[in-house]
């Protein structure tokens, strides 16, 4: 069975999430959300953040950010690599990863870009010099390095080493070694990491700082959790796809796609089409790769889209890549669980007459046959028209963590769909929404939302962030709300378009007096309390619950919730 494996994007360090798949019927639990953030903002890997700075005064080591002069030569990576997540290291593989070399006129320098594999945002260039069959590069280079003022903090590459004292969660199974860093050049090119004197060939990040504090407490010099291992550059054409010649009228083009396995709800974004002879050219499929041009075959009332290559995402050489869903049955859960998988080409039926695209296909994003980054299910181009046109009612409080005294704020989720009521797409960059607690209009406070540097009472549709706003997936956003006590909570969305602004119904979230959910305020029969072993009570569980709420008209509805 073929797995789902998404790339995570970081800050400094990009992190494969492994695991035995991503399921695609449901979103990402709020509770297991709100624990994650707790344990990101206490991990000592990701505390440092800033941007980079000209080296401190007195500091000597070379730290260079910009490309330098020669010739580019690009590379795919093999080997091994380790990456540190939140509490230990995950081992991993640097497959399919891009390495980017320059070489000097002088034929004799070259220089490595984002030599670690898996930290692809770090900014410096690390300089070798060729000496017969070999490249050597002197040990402790800046990948990265930031000037506080008083004092700075850098990101070394050097040699490590297994280090027999370590522990995974302490971030120090791997050590810093005497040595410089080597390696050998085959006839064809390809560059293989030499070991070193024990036999170990491997390189990592080592934070070297003048910090008092990180020195007092064991830091500098202590290797980030990031290293590769048996490392091999293998020469690579990156031969990107082309877009139409340059004048070409380019139409706007709405991509849709379901958001769950079976389900009848859909979301969409913008791209630009054109068609040229039997190619159609679609930029802006990818939603990571905005530029990146998706290239189809029109043979009659059918487009063919074979696998392509498109560009560097998350330090990946990336494809797109027709796909299917799979499921697989979990005894554990006793459900079934879809996941995407690669197929060999995606088709779409087309109607030249409208100039609209549909497939039962999904179209991926993929840097390998098990590595995704983006996947879409159902995906259709239809010709978009910029005309005014009602939003559809968001979904309010599918999830919801009831309020909490040391955090003094609650969660709930919300959706805004980015389709009129109608079901037409709208473009989601003129959609807005707004919250309202208790019918009262909900100003989101700097002091709370410290992300915003004004008052604000309208969101941008798709805004997300660490904190505040977290994405949960299938267009989910989790809305930290720091108002207590509540009754209700709506949200109403407006669409900019046509020349004109029109706006949603509200979508209504409604607690009774016991805290738990009561969806659009339908009366109460019932509720029964569920804790995690199935058993049920009238009365809540110590520890998580999930309520079940049974309304007088027989339907029910769920909440989770904590005693």
């Amino acid at each position: 069975m073929k797995k789902a494996i998404l790339l995570s994007m970081a800050i400094m360090a990009s992190s494969v999430v492994m695991g035995q798949g991503v399921k695609l019927s449901a979103s990402q639990d709020l509770n297991a959300m709100h624990q994650q953030r707790q344990m990101i903002n206490i991990d000592p890997i990701q505390a440092q953040r800033g941007i980079a700075m000209p080296k401190a005064e007195g500091e000597t080591q070379e730290y260079v950010t910009t490309q330098p002069e020669g010739e580019l030569k690009t590379y795919v990576r093999s080997g091994d690599n380790m990456t540190a997540v939140m509490g230990g290291i995950v081992d991993g593989q640097q497959d399919g990863r891009a390495m980017n070399i320059v070489f000097a006129p002088d034929g004799k320098t070259v220089w490595f870009d984002k030599m670690i594999s898996a930290t692809t945002a770090t900014f410096g260039w690390i300089k070798g010099e060729i000496e017969g069959d070999k490249i050597v590069i002197k040990s402790g280079q800046y990948a990265w390095f930031y000037d506080y003022g008083t004092y700075y903090t850098a990101y070394s590459v050097e040699r490590i080493v297994p280090n027999p004292d370590g522990n995974a969660t302490n971030y120090d199974t791997y050590m810093t070694a005497e040595g410089d860093i080597e390696f050998s050049i085959a006839e064809d090119g390809t560059l293989t990491l030499l070991p070193d004197a024990n036999g170990v060939a491997a390189i990592g990040l080592i934070r070297r700082t003048t910090d008092e504090f990180l020195v007092e407490y064991g830091y500098d010099g202590k290797w980030l959790g990031y290293g590769d291992a048996n490392t091999v550059y293998t020469p690579f054409e990156a031969n990107f796809n082309e877009g139409p010649a340059e004048g070409t009228e380019l139409q706007d083009f709405a991509m849709t796609y379901d958001l769950y396995v079976n389900s009848a709800e859909r979301s969409g974004h913008l791209t630009k089409s054109a068609i040229v002879g039997d190619k159609i050219y679609i930029q802006g499929a990818s939603q990571n790769l905005k530029n990146a041009w998706l290239v189809g075959t029109i043979n009659g009332n059918k487009v063919t889209v074979d696998k392509q290559l498109v560009g560097i995402l998350d330090g990946y050489y990336t494809y797109f890549v027709g796909g299917e869903i799979v499921s697989q049955y979990n005894e554990e859960t006793q459900q079934d669980e879809y996941f995407y998988a690669p197929i060999e080409q995606m088709t779409f039926d087309y109607n030249a007459e409208t100039r609209s695209l549909t497939s039962n296909d999904c179209l991926l994003v993929a840097a390998s046959e098990n590595l995704f980054a983006e996947g879409y299910m159902k995906v259709a181009f239809n010709p978009y028209e910029d005309v005014a046109m009602k939003p559809a009612t968001p979904v309010v409080g599918e999830d919801f963590l009831p309020y909490d005294t040391e955090s003094g704020s609650c969660f709930v989720t919300v959706y805004v769909p980015s389709e009129d009521v109608n079901g037409n797409y709208i473009d989601g960059s003129k959609l807005t929404y707004s919250v309202y607690i208790d019918d009262e209009l909900f100003t989101f406070d700097p002091s709370f939302y410290f992300y915003f540097s004004n008052p604000t009472t309208v969101i941008d549709f798709g805004y997300c962030e660490d904190y505040r706003f977290q994405n949960l997936g299938a267009g989910r956003i989790a809305i930290e709300i720091n108002k207590e006590p509540l009754h209700s909570i709506g949200v109403k969305s407006f669409y900019a378009g046509g020349g004109e602004t029109t706006e949603s119904d509200m979508g209504m979230f409604y607690l009774n007096m016991s805290g738990i959910s009561d969806i659009q305020g339908k009366a109460v029969s019932k509720i029964t309390y569920y804790n995690l072993a199935g058993q049920s009570s009238s009365k809540p569980f110590s520890g998580m619950n999930i309520v079940v709420t049974t309304h007088t008209d027989g339907t029910t509805s769920t909440a989770k919730v904590i005693k």
